[in-house]
């Protein structure tokens, strides 16, 4: 039987992912039933929706970008794309929290700056693995706060 290994960056894929859909489960899934009025109720058609947007996009850093950045086909472009990821998690990141869009791409952030560590704009690379970590590290305990602020556990 043969052992597949998955590689560092795939690794934070499948974490950047989880967490996302952990956060989506909290926000969508965890709450008030719809007819109690309150401005938040479940909703288990947004939880579907949204990690499927998350997956979609997953599959896009972490099957077809990170992979050319690792096989050095894109290295000297890794260290941008990290930024990009990055910062497109905080920015407008913020604005489609609810969907989960931006701990993926923080994910995306940490993978391709970890890669770029090497490459001619190291600074920017640990400035994206920074940017990136820290969107992850803030949604996880934001998700965990929500979820005790719920009474569901």
């Amino acid at each position: 039987m043969q052992v597949v290994r998955l590689s560092r960056e795939a690794w934070i894929g499948v974490g950047s992912f989880a967490l996302a859909t952990a956060a989506m489960a909290v926000d969508h899934l965890v709450g008030t039933e719809p007819d109690a009025g309150d401005s938040f109720p479940v909703d288990p058609a947004a939880f579907f929706i949204s990690v499927g947007m998350c997956a979609v996009l997953a599959v896009f850093l972490f099957a077809w970008v990170v992979p050319r950045s690792r096989a050095r086909v894109d290295r000297e472009r890794a260290a941008g794309q990290a930024a990009a990821c990055s910062w497109l998690a905080v920015v407008p990141g913020i604005a489609v929290l609810w969907l989960g869009v931006p701990f993926v791409l923080a994910g995306g952030g940490v993978a391709l700056g970890l890669l770029a560590r090497r490459s001619e704009r190291p600074r920017l690379a640990t400035a994206a693995i920074v940017v990136g970590a820290l969107v992850l590290a803030l949604g996880a305990v934001g998700s965990a706060v929500a979820l005790l602020r719920s009474g569901s556990i």
